[in-house]
């Protein structure tokens, strides 16, 4: 049965309820009357008869018995017109949702300003679409971009092995083959701890472990291991860092992480000089690496944090595209904040976390 159905007879079967229980109190009441005049008039002498309060109860019953008919059929046609007034928002909400079966999820409630129930619900519903649909978008994207990025290294591996395995090489054939097998298998592993890091941040499940950190110390190690990376192919690129002993609490190999991907990031853009500070207030520990390159064309700030999002169209490079993605969810599961500026010529990426001491309280 369908709601407008169902509608229309609870409207009716309410109208039958309460045009029979109106007779039934009618008819007490009479009744009761009648049965308090005859006992206060019992062992009087008989009055001329008169029309008995049961015949006029009578009547009573049989003008409802007629009436009543006529106001159930009433009811019924006026709660079907009140229901199919009352329902016009959900089929025409039915009829969207069928429209937009074909389309990505687009789909939007109507909305009648009315301040109803209806109202509430439609609003309600329509945030969470838009949610959805958000959702479906950066998921239908980051799959097709983990699907590209993926087959590049995969591609370069396969490739170099058949051409290794068609005929017998020198050595330095194989040495050279195997190198690039490596530097591929390296950047396939790479991004796939990246993937992982992200799937555990989307979950809610990455372990940070609550143990005292200095950022100072942390900075000075990721510097270290960017050295290498300096020296080959050389590049005349000064390195700075400034500020002093800055302890929060978390996951010191996840935050140096975040440390060598901003690092990363700042060599790969740098042109003369790469700075990091590390400083700390009572409240708040403040990590900025700042490099003087050319900085992010505004048109691409919105995308600068998603994932496998490039200024570069074509897509090539050295990093995957994940590197600021993961920074920004590192930070954030350990309660803190990560974001871009330019200034005095500089970008600077800043991330900031609570101190030992504020994470304590």
């Amino acid at each position: 049965m369908t709601l407008r159905a169902r509608l229309t007879l609870s409207i009716a079967a309410a109208v039958l309820g309460s045009s029979l229980l109106y007779g039934a109190l009618i008819t007490g009441v009479l009744v009761a009357n009648e049965w308090r005049e005859r006992q206060a008039h019992r062992g009087m002498p008989r009055q001329a008869p008169e029309e008995s309060l049961f015949g006029e109860a009578a009547q009573a019953l049989a003008a409802m018995a007629l009436a009543t008919p006529v106001a159930v059929l009433g009811a019924v046609a006026l709660g079907r017109a009140l229901a199919r007034q009352a329902l016009t928002p959900l089929r025409e909400a039915s009829s969207r949702a069928r429209a937009a079966r074909a389309s990505a999820l687009d789909l939007r409630l109507p909305v009648r300003d009315t301040g109803d129930e209806w109202d509430e619900l439609a609003t309600t519903l329509n945030a969470l679409l838009e949610d959805t649909r958000g959702a479906f978008t950066r998921m239908r994207s980051f799959t097709s971009d983990a699907a590209h990025e993926l087959r590049t290294p995969l591609t370069v591996i396969l490739g170099e092995s058949e051409v290794s395995l068609r005929r017998e090489r020198t050595p330095e054939e194989y040495r050279r083959s195997l190198e690039i097998v490596h530097d591929e298998s390296r950047r396939l592993s790479r991004l796939v701890d990246e993937l992982l890091q992200l799937a555990r941040a989307d979950a809610g499940a990455l372990a940070v472990e609550g143990e005292p950190v200095d950022l100072y110390l942390l900075a000075q190690m990721a510097l270290r291991r960017m050295e290498q990376p300096l020296a080959n192919p050389p590049r005349s690129l000064s390195v700075e860092l400034s500020g002093g002993s800055t302890l929060v609490r978390g996951n010191p190999v996840l935050l140096g992480d975040v440390l060598d991907n901003l690092l990363s990031n700042a060599r790969r853009h740098a042109r003369h000089h790469l700075r990091v500070d590390v400083r700390a207030t009572a409240s708040e520990a403040r990590v900025t690496v700042r490099d003087d390159g050319a900085g992010v064309d505004p048109a691409f700030l919105p995308r600068l944090f998603q994932r496998f999002a490039r200024a570069d169209p074509s897509r090539q490079g050295e990093g995957t595209g994940l590197g600021l993605a993961l920074s920004r969810a590192l930070i954030e599961a350990h309660g803190g904040t990560l974001d871009y500026a330019r200034g005095d010529d500089e970008s600077c990426f800043t991330f900031r976390l609570p101190t030992l001491s504020a994470a304590s309280g």
